[in-house]
């Protein structure tokens, strides 16, 4: 369980330095559409292993609606589709090759 939250941790780490980049740039008017797509691409499917881990990390408890993590699961589903797919995100990316 320490491993599985230890290897979350730093891989929130790594993203968020990765999104204070990209609004350094979009401070200063550079973020190019293809890493915005990269930040949201990557940043959501983080937020889905890491509540996903979470979850079974809690158990029988994870799906339990008076637990907190079970309503992050919950709200975590629509950040897949809203403002665009990983799929649409891919695209996006991919143009750019």
């Amino acid at each position: 369980n320490r491993f599985t939250l230890a290897g979350l941790k730093t891989e929130v780490k790594v993203a968020r330095a990765f999104i204070n980049q990209c609004m350094l740039e979009l401070l200063e008017d550079r973020l190019e559409g293809a890493t915005a797509a990269m930040a949201k691409l990557h940043v959501t499917e983080l937020q889905n292993r890491v509540i996903d881990a979470c979850l079974q990390l809690h158990g029988g408890y994870g799906y339990m609606w008076e637990y907190p993590v079970a309503r992050a699961w919950a709200d975590s589903r629509i950040s897949r589709i809203y403002g665009g797919s990983s799929e649409v995100m891919k695209e996006l990316i991919g143009r750019t090759l």
